[in-house]
């Protein structure tokens, strides 16, 4: 297979990722030359009972990398448009996933008919996931076009001293994500029966089950915001919020003595004076044209990718009752039906073919997702997979220094200064052990692990970028964040003390 042929390496890890979505995320690139007319980056996907790496040739990446930057360079707005494209291709997506998969009657289809739905959704998939890596594909090696360009602005036209107020107030959008949406009207909620101090006390320390015996209405309501919202979280794999969940975060505000009529008034004053701030400052700096459209776009590039993510995690928590439903008709458990190639699936349900289980179970603890020069995906699995899977990781680790420094550098997402015990969270199940206060430290978040960010004094990952989710929701936050620091993981463990200094996107280790 062509796949042998590339000089693959580790660019990045994720979670909660399953093989139904690596599978379609790797195919996706396949669609470059239909959608941009652009040479296709490789990317594949090592698979480790719930834990991913990211794998590629970056020669191939650079290829697509120049494609796009010239077409950026000739026309900035070519940002915004894919920005603009993905956001209406994942409203589509999710329109159609909501009405054709989850508010439709799956077991009065036929076999074939599933099976055909699957191939619709991984097609509406591949083409929003082929339009949202355009821009961390712009972003490639030190190439940051948006983020770049407004840096190199501001250090031309304001001080030194106001820099960060204005890089602040450009980079934050005017637009509610999914996420705030859901924050706001759990605030409203809590709002509504802020009076009840019997609730209000129950709610720290009671689950739903004992709440919906006293408080009836409130978890009504409760209910109804549960079934609007228990998607956001959810990302590509769940599991998605149910009502105790949304009870945590209720339980967040009250600990931390938040008033919701406040917090929610202090929201609009803060989007206001955010609009009002932008064209004040524009107005001071004069841009040219150029200039200007890359103030305009750095707050709307934040917005933007995130909900692209959004309706692919909204999309995916539909795609779960399909999946449920393919699983059911092929004796499997749900997991296993989210670890079957299509081909077994077209298998069992149109053919009435046998499934191989055994290949299944291989594939859901252990696999490789690699693309080939043809237009085919290789799932390797078993020996073959960790012996691919070994010599890219030992090569990977080779080119990286011995690390053992006493601070730790990145950028600044979020300015502010914190001290605090390490905890390191990947996954929500390594929530369990977040307290108050601590410092969270994470190869890159996610929205799985939002209740475990809400509880920290600050926040640290090794990925980072303008864009990226720690950078996003730590500001949402006003929680101290340093990103990038590609690092952070390897250097500290749960329980050490650091002393963040995120203003200056600076972490030292303590010694007690």
């Amino acid at each position: 297979m062509s796949y042998k042929k590339y000089n693959w390496e580790v660019i990045a890890e994720d979670y909660n990722s399953m093989f139904l979505r690596n599978y379609i995320w790797v195919n996706c690139f396949f669609r470059y030359k239909e959608l941009f007319n652009a040479p296709r980056p490789l990317l594949g996907i090592i698979y480790n009972k719930g834990n991913i790496k990211y794998i590629t040739d970056l020669k191939t990446w650079g290829k697509t990398h120049e494609y796009f930057k010239k077409k950026v360079l000739k026309d900035p707005k070519f940002i915004e448009r894919i920005i603009d494209i993905t956001d209406a291709n994942g409203k589509k997506m999710s329109d159609w996933t909501e009405k054709s998969i989850f508010k439709t009657n799956l077991k009065k289809l036929s076999g074939t008919q599933l099976a055909e739905l699957l191939r619709r959704f991984a097609e509406l998939q591949e083409k929003q996931s082929a339009h949202g890596v355009v821009l961390p594909i712009l972003d490639f090696q030190g190439f940051s076009f948006i983020e770049q360009s407004l840096k190199d602005f501001l250090k031309k036209h304001v001080s030194k001293g106001d820099y960060q107020e204005y890089y602040t107030v450009f980079t934050s959008p005017t637009k509610n994500s999914f996420a705030q949406d859901q924050d706001l009207d759990l605030l409203r909620l809590m709002a509504k029966y802020f009076d009840n101090h019997a609730l209000m006390s129950d709610l720290k320390t009671k689950e739903f089950s004992y709440l919906e015996k006293s408080y009836p209405n409130f978890c009504a309501d409760l209910k109804k915001h549960t079934k609007k919202y228990c998607w956001v979280y959810f990302v590509y794999d769940g599991p998605e919020y149910m009502e105790d969940d949304f009870i945590v975060f209720i339980r967040d505000y009250l600990e931390k003595g938040i008033m919701p009529s406040v917090e929610i008034e202090k929201h609009k004053i803060e989007r206001k004076d955010l609009i009002v701030k932008q064209r004040k400052y524009v107005d001071l700096l004069k841009p040219n044209k150029f200039d200007l459209e890359i103030l305009k776009l750095a707050g709307k590039i934040i917005w933007g990718k995130p909900r692209r993510k959004d309706y692919e995690s909204k999309s995916y928590f539909h795609a779960k009752k399909l999946m449920k439903e393919i699983g059911r008709r092929l004796y499997l458990s749900l997991d296993q039906a989210k670890s079957t190639p299509f081909n077994m699936i077209d298998d069992g349900l149109i053919h009435n073919k046998k499934i191989d289980t055994e290949l299944i179970n291989s594939i859901k603890s252990f696999n490789v997702c690699v693309p080939n020069d043809n237009g085919s995906v290789s799932v390797l699995i078993g020996k073959e997979a960790k012996q691919f899977s070994e010599s890219i990781v030992q090569k990977t680790k080779k080119n990286k220094m011995q690390l053992h420094p006493k601070v730790i550098k990145g950028d600044c997402a979020c300015a502010g200064n914190s001290v605090g015990t390490v905890k390191v969270i990947n996954r929500s199940e390594d929530m369990k052990k977040m307290n108050y206060g601590d410092i969270l430290v994470s190869s890159a978040t996610s929205p799985s692990i939002i209740p475990a960010m809400k509880k920290a004094s600050a926040i640290i990952t090794d990925e980072g970028g303008l864009t990226c989710h720690a950078s996003i929701v730590s500001r949402e936050m006003n929680i101290p964040c340093v990103i990038g620091t590609k690092i952070v993981t390897k250097v500290l463990k749960d329980g050490d003390r650091v002393e963040v200094n995120a203003t200056n996107g600076i972490v030292k280790k303590l010694i007690e």
